[in-house]
């Protein structure tokens, strides 16, 4: 594969190369997957369901050409962060299950945390997640309804990402520049809402956790910089003590993902 189709299809958040440069000077993606629609429109993400795999996004050279003209460049994808020690990202998506003890433990142990929220699983107790923010979490944007995005037109696609980040700033004082498709699955008209809608990168994953258990991409185990995908599930707090132990059994800690990018990706 040449260097020009690999960082085409980096772009597009698709497994196609890996890229190790330091995100201080990053101008492509990460190596990332994309997940597959639901079966139902019941988000498939609630309590850890895995993502699958999906087709690669359309293209359109023309559009992307004058896009990128008019507006930027596409913001990269992360699946891992380069850095040096043991340290690993733990990211949360979703917001369904609100368990009040998994915010002390968060607290006391000063786990640092990003969350990705979609507005339809957490509108009815936004005070939950302020809770969470007090105790240092990032709130960042996972869309309003939680769609299979490629399935969206660009516009309806903008409309999930800005309405809820617009929302975000109002609740949590600050918007999010961060972003997460639901299911992973992310093509280039999503790469786009998402940088028109304010968003500095897009996250994915390299690890899935599930019932405090990790499934690991390669190796059987983790890596630095890696970033783990949890769910906010109905046994929140026990499931991450298990995961916090498996962590700490392998020699690595978390870390806080905005000490380890560099500034313009928070600003906003």
């Amino acid at each position: 594969m040449t260097a020009t189709a690999c960082t085409l299809l980096a772009a597009g958040g698709l497994t196609a190369c890996h890229h190790t440069a330091d995100p201080r000077t990053a101008g492509t993606p990460t190596a990332s997957r994309s997940g597959a629609p639901p079966r139902s429109r019941r988000p498939a993400e609630k309590g850890g369901a895995k993502p699958r795999a999906t087709r690669p996004p359309d293209r359109n050279a023309a559009t992307t050409t004058r896009t990128l003209k008019e507006r930027g460049p596409l913001p990269p994808v992360f699946s891992h962060i380069p850095v040096h020690g043991k340290i690993v990202f733990i990211t949360i998506d979703d917001g369904w299950e609100k368990d009040p003890t998994f915010v002390r433990l968060i607290r006391e142990r000063h786990v640092p945390v990003t969350l990705f929220l979609t507005d339809l699983a957490i509108r009815k107790d936004y005070g939950y997640f302020r809770g969470l923010q007090r105790a240092g979490a990032l709130i960042e944007d996972h869309t309003m309804t939680h769609p299979y995005l490629p399935r969206l037109s660009y516009e309806r696609q903008r409309e999930q990402i800005c309405t809820s980040a617009d929302i975000y700033a109002r609740q949590y004082g600050s918007r999010p520049t961060l972003f997460r498709a639901p299911y992973g699955a992310t093509g280039r008209d999503t790469l786009r809402a998402a940088r028109d809608c304010g968003m500095k990168a897009v996250f994915f994953w390299r690890e899935v956790v599930t019932g405090g258990r990790i499934a690991y991409q390669t190796a059987g185990r983790l890596h630095p910089g890696d970033i783990l995908l949890v769910h906010f599930n109905p046994n929140m707090t026990d499931d991450f003590k298990r995961l916090l132990r498996t962590i700490d059994e392998q020699g690595f800690r978390p870390a806080a993902i905005k000490k380890h990018l560099p500034a313009r990706y928070f600003r906003r």
